[in-house]
């Protein structure tokens, strides 16, 4: 599987780094994807995931600034609000379950508890956990500018460093690492999709 998606992205070009760069700020690979496929290439990982840190840290810089309003302004489009609900729905859960386990607390304390849930959630070093999603959950938990720009970047940071570390243990076996995390995000993404259709038949059913 990797085979063959790696040699299509190399019609991108052939420059390994800046292909790291470029799928670092891909929803679905993002930074894990895009050390990943680095290693899969036979590209250096360090310098790989340099290339993905530079270019994963200028978008949690823009995702902070642009999702909350985007998140806005789909308010407004029924439609809109619609065709994206799988992903909001499925964040906005996860959300109120943060906000539920913080309990009554100091504010400062509170929103500390809620840095560190956002943090923890993109640290995770698994497929639909990256900085899209964080961003989207930022939002959502109100946290400001400051502290969601330190949940994501410092989130990322740490999953690209499990990354990495997993690609310089994998050595020549990059390529299978990356087939599992391929089939793992194909998995995770369909797992998703099935439990949101059960909730709806079942609120159908109610």
């Amino acid at each position: 599987m990797s085979d063959a998606i790696v040699s299509l992205l190399r019609r991108l070009t052939e420059n390994p780094y800046l292909l790291s760069a470029i799928l670092s700020v891909v929803p679905v690979t993002e930074i894990k994807g895009s050390i990943l496929f680095a290693a899969a290439t036979g590209a250096n990982p360090l310098f790989a995931a340099g290339a993905a840190y530079g270019s994963s840290f200028l978008l949690c810089f823009i995702l902070t600034f642009t999702v909350p309003k985007a998140l806005r302004t789909m308010e407004r489009f029924p439609r809109v609000k619609k065709a994206t609900s799988f992903l909001t729905d499925r964040m906005t859960e996860k959300a109120d379950k943060l906000i539920a386990g913080v309990g009554e607390t100091s504010e400062e304390k509170r929103r500390n508890k809620l840095i560190f849930g956002a943090y923890a959630f993109v640290a995770l070093p698994l497929p639909l956990t990256g900085v899209w999603t964080g961003a989207l959950l930022c939002a959502l938990l109100r946290l400001d500018r400051k502290s969601t720009f330190f949940a994501l970047s410092t989130g990322n940071l740490t999953a690209g460093g499990v990354v990495l570390a997993i690609s310089l243990l994998a050595g020549e076996k990059a390529a299978f690492v990356l087939d599992l995390f391929l089939l793992l995000s194909l998995g995770l993404l369909l797992f998703a999709l099935f439990k949101r259709l059960l909730k709806k038949r079942k609120a159908r059913a109610d």
